[in-house]
């Protein structure tokens, strides 16, 4: 699959958890223990303009509310945004800056799209929607991530908890929160 049709599919998903976000919900708990939900899509909006900067395309996005007065219309607009920076012709191949050190402008799709079904997972679960998100993209993403991440360091300060064993049957995007060290909310 061409890695911006991933990063359509994946940020259309959470586009649409993040519109269904009622006003009630955005105080919610997440499995990501410091943030809520609101906090938890300013994440992934303030990750979206991080982007211009690792692409070359401006100067760095400093932390603060992305989403103001209208969160679900902020954060498609990031959607947008960071859309148009990946689309640059000839990005894809380019060797750009990454939190990761250098790599190409694909390893930055990869990474929006990993961030997109962790979150989204975490999203999905804090407000009762279903967590099977994108079969398909999650199985690639778990791979990235266990290949990537499997000798992080984990718990307090880390980025990820401890791995969780998953249950029985779970869907590739609950297998993948398990590997980042999610435990649902909403059990």
């Amino acid at each position: 699959m061409n890695p911006l049709d991933a990063f359509d599919r994946a940020s259309a998903a959470v586009t649409e958890l993040v519109s269904a976000v009622r006003d009630d919900q955005w105080a919610l708990p997440t499995a990501c223990a410091e943030w809520d939900v609101r906090a938890l899509v300013n994440h992934l909006a303030h990750g979206n303009a991080k982007v211009a900067h690792w692409a070359g395309q401006g100067p760095p996005a400093e932390p603060g509310d992305y989403l103001g007065e209208r969160p679900e219309e902020a954060f498609a607009e990031s959607v947008r945004r960071v859309r148009a920076v990946l689309a640059t012709p000839g990005l894809l191949d380019q060797e750009v800056d990454t939190p990761l050190g250098k790599a190409t402008g694909t390893f930055l799709v990869h990474m929006r799209v990993n961030e997109y079904l962790a979150h989204g997972w975490d999203l999905a679960d804090a407000t009762g929607r279903s967590t099977d998100l994108l079969p398909e993209l999650a199985e690639q993403a778990l791979s990235q991530w266990q290949e990537r991440f499997s000798a992080a360091p984990r718990g307090p300060g880390a980025p990820f908890g401890p791995e969780v064993e998953p249950a029985p049957g779970a869907t590739a995007a609950d297998r993948l929160a398990a590997f980042l060290g999610r435990r649902p909310v909403r059990a």
